[in-house]
């Protein structure tokens, strides 16, 4: 039934973060922690936990992690077990160069899409092959790979923005310029897309000279990033969850400089909630490196005895067969020798 020896927490966290995630991160009754637990035995490193440990200790010390949310919050659990979390400098250069090559991977689907390029699709499925085959050339550890949000949630989200943007854009051409609303026929904000809106703004630039301090972007870079926020929601773009980040900063900036306190109250939520939830992504991210991590140091181990028996195996075979030569041989010459003496009792008879 194992040992009583404590387990290391860490160790436990690590092991039981599948079966407590979700509702199971709150439960906190004994019994059904047990069960729980018991109920995941096929998982082999649950198993080996078990076998290793006293189950009532296991579940004792489960329970402490549960109370103190460990499992509810990975930023918690950052703060128990800082080390879980380290990235290496390998790791993080490894990063930062699968970062900016999906950057500019995203970069070229939001062009040929706007662009209205043949075959835009396919283009986009051959640059994600690609990607993939850049993460596993750049390391041997999926901690390269760029953090994503679901696809659903990303154009959920970006279509949520887009609204909230030509919602302000039209509101602010209504009292800026309402000559081009008329002569184009914009009479709701649903009337023109936020691309459009962005072209208007560029070709207006003085419009905005000396507006939005600090919003830490030229005008034009603004809008031209505007606009791929359309781009990336209309054409279905994945885009990594970092630029997803930056088009909210970007929209959270044009509300700025359009004025908007109603569209940046909405953006700047969307956003914070959003930046909350890819930290939670890159930190479970860092959770799962460090166990797979912590895997291949056993596999390593286990692969350096299998070797080392082995090595004996063999060398007990060799041994083994030198022996048995031996031996056969010490027979063999023995019969040469009885065979020999046979010989001169025969001769001396004749």
């Amino acid at each position: 039934m194992g040992n009583k020896n404590r387990p290391d927490e860490r160790v436990v966290y690590l092991t039981l973060r599948k079966v407590f995630k979700g509702p199971n991160a709150r439960v906190r009754r004994p019994s059904l922690i047990r069960k729980l637990i018991i109920g995941h035995q096929d998982h082999e490193d649950i198993a080996a936990l078990i076998s290793a440990h006293n189950i009532d200790t296991l579940c004792n010390i489960t329970r402490e992690l549960l109370t103190e949310q460990i499992f509810e919050a990975t930023l918690k659990a950052k703060i128990r077990f800082p080390e879980v979390f380290d990235v290496s400098p390998a790791q993080s250069a490894d990063r930062d160069a699968s970062d900016a090559e999906a950057a500019r991977n995203d970069a070229k689907a939001i062009e040929d899409a706007a662009q209205g390029r043949q075959g835009v699709a396919s283009d986009i499925t051959q640059i994600e092959a690609d990607t993939a085959d850049i993460f596993r050339a750049i390391a041997p550890y999926p901690v390269a790979i760029p953090v994503y949000l679901p696809f659903r949630t990303q154009h959920r989200l970006l279509v949520k923005v887009q609204a909230i943007m030509e919602q302000a854009c039209f509101e602010f051409g209504q009292h800026t310029m309402p000559d081009v609303l008329r002569k184009r026929r914009w009479d709701c904000p649903e009337s023109c897309e936020l691309n459009l809106w962005a072209a208007e703004f560029l070709a207006r630039q003085s419009m905005f000279s000396g507006k939005g301090p600090g919003i830490g972007k030229l005008v034009a870079g603004l809008f031209r990033s505007v606009a791929d926020i359309r781009h990336t929601a209309v054409h279905r773009l994945r885009h990594r969850a970092r630029g997803i980040e930056q088009f909210l900063l970007d929209a959270e900036s044009l509300v700025i400089l359009l004025k908007n306190d109603g569209g940046l109250k909405l953006i700047r939520k969307l956003r914070r909630d959003t930046q909350l939830a890819i930290e939670e992504l890159e930190r479970n991210k860092h959770v799962l490196i460090s166990k797979f991590e912590e895997t291949l140091k056993r596999i390593d181990a286990q692969r350096a005895e299998l070797d080392r028996l082995e090595q004996v195996a063999m060398a007990n075979m060799v041994k083994e067969d030198g022996e048995y030569r031996t031996f056969t041989g010490t027979n063999l010459e023995q019969d040469i020798e009885c065979l020999e003496v046979e010989q001169y009792d025969i001769g001396q008879v004749f």
